[in-house]
């Protein structure tokens, strides 16, 4: 595994200096390395049709719900209300997202797809999942849960 190059000279002064188990400084490191770069290519593959995550997590969450108040999608996508306001605001005006004052009540706004924004989700929607996916193509579902059981006890460990 390839570490970035931030990474490769911090875990050489840690090997320097012996202050720590450097299996465990790579192992950190292959992790975040691995992270990035998933992160990176992720930006890539949505970018190619001009979406951030965050504003691809709405269409999702619109195509799946159908309406939505940006409260909604806030808690759904466990972000806060002024990040979704921002993505809200671009989705509009690129007419991917409607918005309009809920029926029951006018001081609630709702949030629904544009016809673009059906015909783009639909399209890459599949397309995204399948590339998820394909991260761990090399992976046999044991190895997978070996590996998310990994993910799990690093993300609960308590620092000493």
């Amino acid at each position: 595994m390839k570490l970035e190059k931030k990474y490769t000279s911090l875990a050489s002064i840690i090997k320097k200096h012996n202050v720590a188990n450097t299996l465990a400084v790579e192992a950190c490191f292959s992790l975040l390395s691995s992270g990035n770069r998933i992160d990176k290519e992720c930006a890539k593959q949505l970018g190619n049709y001009q979406l951030s995550e965050g504003r691809f997590m709405v269409l999702v969450l619109l195509f799946e719900y159908k309406v939505l108040s940006p409260q909604e999608i806030a808690a759904l996508s466990g972000v806060t209300k002024p990040t979704i306001t921002s993505f809200i605001h671009s989705l509009v005006k690129d007419e991917l997202v409607n918005k309009t004052d809920a029926p029951s009540d006018g001081r609630k706004i709702d949030l629904t797809l544009t016809e673009k924004g059906k015909n783009l989700i639909s399209k890459i929607f599949k397309e995204h999942s399948l590339w998820i996916v394909g991260i761990t193509k090399n992976l046999t579902d044991s190895e997978m849960e070996t590996f998310i059981c990994i993910l799990n006890k690093i993300s609960h460990h308590k620092h000493d």
